[in-house]
């Protein structure tokens, strides 16, 4: 504490000896370089404050993303348990299944093959069952209405393949081979 009232005395001194002139360039100076600390100072607060702003908004984004994941896996488990308790109901009897929503539609299935019984694709935990269906002189937007009713249907009923063949006869009439599966867990 000593030594800073001996160099303010000294400082006194010093600047008392100076002219008037002299006085008003070196007050000047001095102006000048604590204003030139001073915009240093803010320009490293205000670079500080920018740096951790845009942390917040990547760190915001970051969780916004997270919770759109968790939404999204949320939704996906709830999809998959829905289907699984659709595989664990009551087997489905396709070829009749089949039947029954055609005559419902108004359009005759007469033309029905099952398939051979096999493991569902990829896995060995699924038994799947395929029916195989001709269907002759078909309007597509009837055969549409059938594909949609019959995979909304109980169970899991998908349409595994659909070959499609022009007439010639009415152009807006088709001739449709569909393979139709149905799933069920293994016991």
């Amino acid at each position: 504490m000593e030594t800073i009232r001996r160099l303010k005395a000294e400082l006194e001194v010093w600047f008392g000896g100076l002219a008037p002139r002299e006085r008003f360039m070196v007050a000047g100076g001095a102006a000048a370089a604590a204003l030139l600390l001073v915009l240093m100072a803010f320009t490293g607060v205000q670079r500080s404050i920018s740096r951790r702003e845009a942390n917040i908004d990547r760190k915001t984004l970051v969780l916004a993303q997270a919770g759109k994941l968790a939404q999204g896996y949320r939704a996906v488990q709830a999809q998959r348990t829905q289907l699984e308790a659709r595989l664990k109901g009551p087997p489905l009897q396709l070829m009749s299944y089949v039947a029954q929503t055609g005559q419902r539609l108004g359009i005759e299935v007469t033309d029905l093959r099952p398939g051979p019984p096999g493991a569902g694709p990829g896995s060995d935990k699924l038994a799947e069952e395929t029916v195989e269906v001709n269907l002759a002189h078909l309007e597509l937007q009837r055969l549409a209405t059938l594909l949609q009713s019959l995979e909304q249907g109980p169970g899991v009923v998908k349409i595994r393949r659909l070959a499609l063949r022009s007439r010639n006869d009415d152009p807006m009439a088709v001739d449709a081979t569909i393979v139709i599966a149905t799933y069920r867990l293994r016991s």
